[in-house]
């Protein structure tokens, strides 16, 4: 049984995915910033996403494309760009998903990638803790996959990456409703898609609007905490 239901995701990004949503946007300009600081002249570049707001206008060559297609994808390039698109890849493995992308890298060639590390959504997670446990006596996974940034940092020096470097960005989004929350997951294409058979309880619903309603009204709003873990490394 595969870990994710990636039809479900593939269905829900296609219906509900915004390339301009605030996650997205945060992402694409931590990895437009560190491109500034590149001394190598990039000319051809390999992007792994295939909605993005990366800036790739200064490449004379840019091939865009889904992970999944790498193995078809003819040369070899002085970078290759993520922007959270290797979330669920890097998750299930890592080792595979780096070395076809080492595979596609030129020699001094640049693989610069984003992911949200473990330490994000605290806050909700443990909310939805209160109400499976609640509800249904036991807990869903409902939130991830979460990256540990120093399993990355060691998968990629295992694949023979050089110089691998790790930049930490906090973001926060207080809410005040459920449903924006809900409607920003969509948005952001961090819905829940585990693989899990979930049972039906028509009490879910209400207890969890009951419980959001009831923490809004004393705290004004429920942050969502996003960390960004920005990778560069060498080939």
């Amino acid at each position: 049984m595969n870990e994710f239901n990636l039809k479900k995701r593939d269905v829900r990004r296609k219906a509900y995915f915004d390339k301009n949503n605030l996650l997205e946007i945060n992402g694409s300009n931590l990895i437009n910033d560190k491109l500034k600081f590149m001394s190598k002249k990039i000319e051809n570049c390999l992007v792994l996403d295939v909605d993005h707001n990366m800036d790739v206008s200064s490449f004379n060559n840019t091939e865009i494309i889904d992970i999944k297609d790498i193995a078809i994808v003819e040369g070899k390039f002085d970078a290759v760009l993520s922007n959270f698109s290797l979330q669920i890849p890097l998750f299930l493995n890592s080792s595979d998903v780096l070395n076809k992308i080492l595979s596609k890298l030129n020699d001094n060639s640049l693989f610069c990638f984003n992911v949200i590390t473990s330490n994000s959504m605290r806050t909700i997670q443990n909310i939805f803790l209160e109400i499976d446990e609640k509800i249904f006596d036991g807990v869903y996974r409902r939130f991830g996959p979460f990256l540990e940034t120093t399993k990355l940092i060691d998968d990629l020096n295992k694949s023979k990456y050089r110089d691998v470097v790790v930049g930490i960005d906090n973001l926060e989004i207080n809410y005040s409703s459920l449903s924006k929350i809900r409607s920003d997951f969509k948005k952001f294409g961090i819905s829940n898609f585990f693989n899990e058979k979930q049972r039906f309880k028509k009490d879910f619903l209400k207890f969890t609007n009951k419980l959001f309603s009831k923490l809004i009204d004393k705290h004004k709003y429920i942050p969502l905490e996003i960390e960004i873990a920005t990778f560069t490394s060498w080939k």
